[in-house]
């Protein structure tokens, strides 16, 4: 999406702003997802309005942002023995109850990104398109001044990946998916009377 995209689009959304389910968090953030596969959201942040100092944080997903209006400073810290000590919680997806305490000593370099400017975070995905027209997507894993790595590689490769299953029920097929050949997806069940043209 084009910079004057993005504006009418946020400012038509902002107008309507009652009409959408947004959510609070604790920094002072207001979000809305944009689509069904949450691939697009929209945040509206006043640091003033955080419950207490933002925490430092991580991010389990890669993702880029443009700044539609005002700016917002990021900071990255990186390990350092001769950094601030801060407490640090772990936890898995799921088990947030589980969390682990220990402490870290971090230094940051803070960068403000100002209107119409991208943050880019390592570990974006960046899809390329070969001469014969073969698309394939690429993890951004390094970024300093003169280069940008990448890698092609499947996520998961070179990981170990255990899944553990539950089967819930045993059913046997309906005539229907009998001829389709395996399940049948319903389609998703979008309510009309909240759809906006952009």
């Amino acid at each position: 999406m084009g910079g004057t995209l993005d504006k009418a689009l946020v400012l038509t959304i902002l107008q309507h702003a009652e009409d959408f389910p947004w959510r609070m968090q604790e920094i002072g953030l207001l979000g809305l997802r944009l689509d069904e596969q949450r691939t697009y959201r929209l945040h509206v942040w006043d640091p003033s309005e955080a419950a207490g100092e933002p925490p430092i944080h991580d991010h389990p997903y890669h993702f880029t942002s443009r700044v539609i209006a005002g700016e917002i400073t990021n900071t990255r810290y990186e390990e350092d023995p001769a950094g601030d000590e801060y407490a640090r919680f772990r936890y898995s997806p799921g088990a947030e109850d589980a969390r682990r305490l220990d402490a870290v000593r971090l230094s940051g370099t803070a960068t403000t990104f100002t209107e119409a400017e991208e943050y880019r975070q390592i570990g974006v995905s960046i899809l390329m398109e070969s001469d014969n027209g073969h698309t394939h997507s690429f993890i951004v894993t390094r970024i300093d001044d003169e280069t940008l790595t990448v890698d092609g590689n499947n996520p998961l490769c070179g990981r170990e990946v255990v899944f553990r299953l539950e089967v819930l029920a045993v059913r046997d097929a309906t005539d229907e998916e009998m001829k389709a050949g395996g399940a049948i997806e319903a389609a998703p069940d979008v309510d009309p009377s909240r759809m906006r043209p952009v």
